[in-house]
C-alpha cells in the first residue's frame, strides 16, 4: 500500500512487540498508513474518512535487489 500509494488504516495486535514497534516505526519513516486500534476501527466514521485521503508518502526504494547483488558481485 505504500509503495501503492494509497490510503490505508492498520491495526497492530495489542500486544505484539514486532508490530507495535517494528512495523510502526518503518509505516511513520514514510508518513504511510493510519495506526488504529481495533475499538477505533470499528468506527465507519473514521473508516470513511480513509476512503479517497490524498497521500504524501515517501517513495519506497525499489533498488535493494541491484544493491545486494552488487555487494555479492564484490565477494565474487
Amino acid at each position: 500500500m505504500t509503495a501503492a500509494r494509497r490510503p490505508f488504516i492498520y491495526v497492530p495486535l495489542r500486544h505484539h512487540f514486532e508490530q507495535n514497534f517494528h512495523v510502526r516505526h518503518r509505516l511513520e519513516r514514510y508518513g504511510a498508513g493510519r495506526c488504529m486500534t481495533y475499538e477505533e476501527v470499528s468506527d465507519r466514521d473514521v473508516l470513511a474518512e480513509e476512503i479517497g485521503r490524498e497521500v504524501s508518502y515517501r517513495r519506497v526504494e525499489t533498488d535493494g535487489a541491484s544493491r545486494a547483488a552488487a555487494l555479492l558481485a564484490e565477494l565474487l
